[in-house]
């Protein structure tokens, strides 16, 4: 059988009995895994959270969020990243999926506007929810990746609450 790693993927989650549906990032619980070229750049985030800069405003739409390293290769490694994963959840893939509020940025990704702005030394995020409930899901995000910025990979393994569970 010739079926790609995605469709056995899929194959075996409907034998599983996975559902699959729009408020699930359209994949079974999981899904394929993350490509280790996004792995490593996440890790190399992880491993300069110290060179990375990061300011965080809260807004009534949802939250801007400027993301810079005065390290040219961490600020192309946050503009790569963001870009990483913006496509990921845009083609429907989840990701860390095995932290509430990652499950649940997910679950909502499509209620939100989200604006990515390279700059010199990084990347301007700009996410609007448009509800309310994804203005408090899209906030929530921002603090947890503030906390990776922040605390490195002492942050990484810990699961973090979600707002509306």
């Amino acid at each position: 059988m010739n079926t790609s790693s995605s469709a056995q993927t899929l194959i075996l989650a409907l034998f599983a009995g996975a559902t699959l549906s729009s408020s699930s990032c359209a994949q079974p619980k999981g899904g394929p895994g993350m490509p280790a070229e996004a792995r490593e750049q996440i890790h190399a985030l992880f491993d300069a959270h110290d060179k990375i800069n990061r300011d965080l405003k809260l807004t009534a739409e949802g939250y801007t969020a400027l993301t810079e390293s005065d390290d040219p290769k961490v600020a192309a490694a946050l503009k790569k990243h963001v870009k990483q994963m913006q496509a990921r959840l845009g083609e429907g893939l989840s990701v860390r999926r095995w932290d509430p509020a990652f499950a649940e940025y997910c679950d909502h990704y499509a209620e939100m506007d989200h604006q990515f702005t390279p700059t010199d030394k990084g990347v301007r995020m700009t996410v609007k929810g448009r509800t309310a409930n994804a203005v408090k899901i899209a906030q929530n995000h921002a603090k947890v990746v503030s906390a990776f910025a922040a605390h490195g990979w002492s942050e990484h393994d810990k699961k973090h609450d979600t707002v509306t569970r």
